[in-house]
């Protein structure tokens, strides 16, 4: 905690611009007491500074909330902690932040993970202009695991396929606009794993105009210990089929034209959750810490849901994009939802 430098005021440039706050960043913490400081100083170290931070402590049972206070008194009203008292999950934690945010634009981090570079939100400002989009997608740089970059493009960031598959469901690689938010009350589905999956899926059905940049906006660091999505458990095999649930009952209120990309999802994420479920079994016998689970890169399906027939379902799979379309043509459209870069290095 030693970089609180000059960056702590509001630039006279940025107030000029936007006689409001422009960027609410929300960030929850948890146990984070040794590596939160990180996270913290990649906000705090922005170029661009016509923000507030606002830290959820969620409960923490180590001395998280002391380094968080610490921070608070010395930024001076940049940044805002938000203390729990008890633990009350994610979901919960981003809702109540989102309600107190000030700020046009929500930008999501959490606390183990940083932002991209000192340029992010600038660069994220400059992409919005003087435009009001609903959702601005992202990419993501991934540190672990290959060390893989994501980056949107005209193919993979349509309404469509964002419903099929989404890039990288991850909320903190998208930047949201409050009042879309507040208007079609989008808020995160308390005390589940996978609530990012239904929130941007039903985001994307919502969103009347959206926009995307070939750029990474955070960086996120796999399988640390400790990370929610690290840790194996009974409850994540269930709350995947709850996922499935309320996004049947997001069918009901989503346009006729999109309703076939929902089912497409809905059909093939049916089909892998018992590969996923697997896995987080396999990591809980063999007590490893990780479960690995294969990489979702669904494409647009039948538009109609078909009946499996007994001797065909050793046939039935999940298409890859990654895998040739050996189908006849049908003529229907095709929506490819997802990219990879490949070959590509660690950006500092």
């Amino acid at each position: 905690m030693n970089t609180l430098k000059s960056n702590l005021y509001i630039n006279k440039k940025d107030i000029s611009k936007n006689t409001n706050l422009r960027f609410s960043v929300i960030m929850c913490a948890y146990n984070l007491e040794k590596i939160v400081n990180v996270a913290i100083e990649s906000v705090l170290n922005q170029k661009f500074t016509n923000y507030e931070l606002i830290i959820v402590n969620d409960g923490s049972e180590d001395h998280t909330l002391d380094v968080l206070r610490t921070y608070e008194e010395k930024a001076k009203g940049k940044i805002r902690v938000i203390d729990n008292g008890k633990n009350i999950g994610l979901s919960a934690s981003r809702n109540k932040a989102i309600k107190q945010a000030r700020g046009e634009y929500i930008v999501h981090l959490d606390g183990d993970d940083t932002l991209y570079n000192r340029n992010t939100l600038a660069n994220i400002d400059d992409t919005i202009g003087d435009q009001e989009y609903d959702i601005i997608y992202f990419g993501v740089q991934y540190v672990g695991g290959g060390n893989k970059l994501y980056l949107p493009n005209a193919q993979n960031s349509t309404r469509e396929a964002r419903i099929v598959c989404d890039m990288h469901f991850a909320v903190a690689s998208k930047v949201w606009r409050k009042e879309f938010l507040e208007k079609n009350n989008l808020t995160f589905i308390e005390g589940m794993y996978y609530e990012d999956m239904v929130y941007s899926i039903k985001a994307a059905i919502k969103a009347e105009k959206t926009t995307f940049r070939a750029i990474p906006i955070y960086v996120y660091y796999r399988n640390r210990e400790g990370s929610i999505m690290a840790t194996p458990n009974i409850k994540r095999c269930k709350d995947m089929y709850k996922m499935l649930y309320h996004l049947m009952e997001l069918y009901e209120e989503t346009p006729e034209e999109l309703q076939p990309y929902l089912l497409s999802f809905i059909k093939n994420e049916t089909f892998g959750v018992p590969v996923r479920i697997d896995a987080i079994l396999k990591s809980l016998k063999d007590a490893t810490y990780t479960p690995v689970f294969p990489k979702r890169n669904y494409v647009f399906t039948e538009e109609i849901p078909t009946i499996i027939e007994k001797e065909t379902i050793e046939e039935t799979k999940v298409v890859s994009i990654d895998q040739p379309n050996k189908k006849k043509k049908t003529g229907k459209k095709r929506v490819v939802n997802t990219s990879e870069s490949e070959n590509l290095k660690l950006i500092k």
